[in-house]
């Protein structure tokens, strides 16, 4: 499905363009996320095809069409879908806008033989992002280790789609990257920091390690896709503008307020990953990246920051996959308390749900999120998503 990071992605042969029709009602791992709302089934290929035809109305050039769909759909692959298609309708606002330039090239300002500072000249988060962690393996393969930290970049996404590239390479991924101020500290009403995330990867001779998370105790993503789906959000995710606590995630997107993961934990976490992603790499940071409206964007581009480290495991162990392979055998043979819910390595909840996806044949959306889909084809005179069908009858699988 992704080219080379597809069997990374799943840890064997991706199958999801070889659409298999499904019968009956699907089952989900016990731990996986099951999505409650009336969804539809969209084939990967096409819900690709809706992707470009949207961003070809807004002139992003052909041989950017792939780049931009394939980590949204590899975020969705992999049951992150705040992550996912459902930020086409921000990324087509932001580029009609002029909060991101689709022209834009990141540069190389200055460099030694392991680390490097970029300009992202305000170009989409994905391209500024590949461009960083391919020269930090780059620098990696040469001398171990590369360190690449890049000014005026975009939301970059899926972190994790950058440690997979890392990991393509037989290299550790570390990814970081900073977002508007939108967290608040322990015993505070406002903002004052991004809900910044990270994502750490690490493939081993069977098996694979990636971590990807906010420091918050969920992504405004995830708020994002409790609203797209009518859905309460746990007390414990936002506060309000006032703050105080919601669940209504409308609310929380309003506020941006989001609280910390681990309490004064997961702030400090953020404070750091913005030292390394705007402090030292001359974006911007903490209540200088401020959220902005559309109209603000019109003329002034978010100025994010990014940290991508690329580091040759074997350098130090020449046996780390078969270790890494041992490391994830012994945490999964942990002795949980319910029997029902065993100890999951970071990512394993990930591969359950694209096993999931590859079972079904096609990624599963909710009709809310569909609908609005329908009105974005209609605003830019393209065609409207195609559903996936049971036997070429007009009825749609849904679940």
């Amino acid at each position: 499905m992704f080219s080379k990071f597809g069997k990374l992605l799943q840890g064997e042969t991706v199958r999801l363009s070889q659409c298999r029709r499904f019968y009956g009602q699907p089952v989900l791992p016990y731990d996986c996320v099951q999505d409650m709302t009336p969804s539809s089934l969209v084939i990967e290929a096409e819900a690709r095809r809706f992707i470009h035809d949207c961003l070809r109305r807004l002139n992003v050039p052909f041989e950017k069409l792939r780049c931009v769909s394939d980590i949204m759909l590899a975020a969705d692959y992999r049951g992150i879908h705040g992550m996912g298609i459902g930020r086409l309708e921000t990324y087509l606002n932001d580029l009609q806008y002029g909060g991101v330039d689709i022209t834009a090239e990141p540069e190389i300002i200055s460099q030694t033989s392991v680390t490097a500072q970029v300009d992202g000249h305000g170009a989409m988060g994905v391209f500024v992002g590949n461009f960083c962690m391919d020269l930090a393996v780059e620098k990696a393969i040469k001398s171990g280790i590369g360190f690449v930290v890049a000014k005026r970049s975009y939301d970059i996404g899926m972190a994790s789609w950058y440690a997979f590239r890392a990991m393509a390479s037989g290299c550790v991924g570390l990814v970081l990257s900073n977002s508007p101020a939108m967290m608040v500290a322990p015993g505070c009403r406002e903002a004052s920091i991004g809900a910044n995330c990270l994502a750490f990867g690490a493939d081993g001779n069977h098996s694979h390690f990636m971590l990807d998370m906010a420091t918050s105790v969920k992504g405004m993503g995830a708020v994002e896709w409790a609203n797209i789906n009518d859905e309460r959000i746990p007390v414990s995710w936002a506060m309000d503008e006032s703050g105080v606590p919601t669940t209504f995630p409308g609310v929380a997107l309003r506020a941006n307020r989001l609280n910390p993961a681990g309490g004064q934990n997961g702030y400090c976490l953020a404070t750091m990953i913005d030292l390394l992603c705007g402090v030292m790499s001359g974006a911007n940071y903490a209540t200088r990246l401020a959220a902005m409206s559309a109209e603000e964007k019109k003329v002034a581009s978010s100025n994010l920051g990014v940290a991508m480290l690329a580091l040759d495991p074997y350098v130090f162990v020449p046996d780390f996959g078969e270790r890494l392979d041992d490391f994830k055998k012994r945490i999964d043979n942990s002795t949980p308390v319910d029997k029902s819910r065993p100890v999951r390595m970071a990512g394993e909840r990930e591969r359950l749900y694209m096993r999931h996806v590859d079972e079904m044949g096609a990624l599963s959306f909710p009709n809310t999120l569909l609908a609005k889909f329908k009105h974005i084809a209609d605003s830019l005179s393209v065609q409207p998503m195609q559903l996936a069908f049971i036997n070429a009858k007009p009825k749609y699988l849904r679940f």
